[in-house]
This record gives C-alpha cells, sequence and structure tokens, in this order.
C-alpha cells in the first residue's frame, strides 16, 4: 500500500545521502523512480541531488512553490513509477503536501518525503514540514548529535558574523546557508545549546 513519508533531520544529519541509497535501492532492483528538489535550494547544480556525506549525486527535477506536484507526476507517468523521492521537503507549500496525498491515495504511488523539521526561528516550523506532520502517514527522524555536545541535535541555529540568530531580520524562514562556510552558516544543536550557544 502507498504512503506517504516524513523523514526529518536536523542539519547535516545526511538526509540527502538516506535519499540517494534509496534511489541506488530501487533503481538497483530495476525499479522506476523521479527525484525532486526545491528549486528554492541553490547550494547545489540544478537539476542533481547531492550529499555532503557521498560523492553520488542523482539526476532530479526542481519544483517552485506554484509546480502543480499531482500534474506533474501525473504527467511523467508514462511507465510504473515506484516511488516519487522529495529532497529540501520543507520548502513544499501546505497545497503541494496535500497534492502528494492525492499521488498517494489515488496514483497509488508512494512518496518519500527528506527534509528539515524546524527553521532557525525560535518556535517555528517551515510550511511543508508542518504540513507533513499533519498529513504523513509516517514520520521518521534522522538523528544526529549536538555541536556542542553528545546530546541528540533538534534544532538549526543560525550563525551570522559569530553571533546566533535565533530571529528572522525579514520575517522569512528560507534562509539558504550550509554547514560552517563563510560569515552566515547554520549547526544543528541541542534544545540547551540553541538557546545558549558557544557555553
Amino acid at each position: 500500500m502507498a504512503k506517504l513519508y516524513f523523514k526529518y533531520g536536523t542539519m547535516d544529519a545526511s538526509k540527502s545521502a538516506d535519499l540517494l541509497m534509496t534511489a541506488h535501492k530501487y533503481e538497483n532492483q530495476g525499479k522506476n523512480i523521479i527525484c525532486l528538489r526545491s528549486s528554492l535550494d541553490t547550494r547545489t547544480e540544478d537539476f542533481y541531488i547531492e550529499s555532503r556525506a557521498l560523492t553520488y549525486k542523482h539526476k532530479c527535477f526542481c519544483f517552485d512553490k506554484d509546480t502543480n506536484l499531482y500534474k506533474f507526476i501525473e504527467n511523467n507517468n508514462e511507465g510504473k513509477i515506484n516511488c516519487i523521492l522529495i529532497d529540501e521537503a520543507q520548502f513544499l507549500t501546505k497545497i503541494q503536501v496535500i497534492q502528494l496525498t492525492e499521488v498517494v491515495d489515488f496514483l497509488k504511488i508512494p512518496v518519500i518525503c527528506y527534509g528539515l523539521k524546524n527553521s532557525y526561528i525560535k518556535g517555528k516550523l517551515f510550511e511543508g514540514s508542518k504540513a507533513l506532520l499533519y498529513f504523513a502517514d509516517s514520520i521518521q527522524e534522522i538523528k544526529s548529535v549536538c555541536h556542542f555536545c553528545d546530546k541528540k541535535a533538534i534544532m538549526n541555529l543560525r550563525i551570522k558574523n559569530g553571533k546566533p540568530i535565533l530571529e528572522s531580520e525579514t520575517g522569512n524562514t528560507v534562509v539558504i546557508g550550509d554547514i560552517e562556510e563563510g560569515e552566515d552558516y547554520f549547526i544543528s544543536t541541542c534544545r540547551k545549546h540553541y538557546f545558549n550557544p558557544f557555553k
């Protein structure tokens, strides 16, 4: 039976690596997949999903907030699609998550979404993550460890010019960044170190 899956974790939890390994397993069995990625993620080459943890990468389609994912998948379902894999699923809109439920329920294709649960903003979930937590048939955490201690990382902390940023300067939850690069970057932390970094 097809299901909508949400696999979430913090930055640097190897979510994309997990997606790529899943893609490899399906294709190694001769099964057909479609990989999708948000066009908001500008850190990687267009039309590829990559991971810092692996040298392997996979071709994908990019979507934006106006893409009707149900129609896109229906139009590309010429052969039998065995699974849809989505990276950076936090950037989905609520409407797109509902479209994915329709892919599962009516096209009978399993959809596995990988993404962040928390934004860097204190107490704020991404729209896509919030909708997935509500609508997904299965929710699984991909665990990682706090940058500062051995506790489980559950938060994404933004560091800008050496200082933690817990509120948005623009009201927007979307800030594209990477792990410990440049003057504006992200680290994964436990709750204690999210509120008290560098202590």
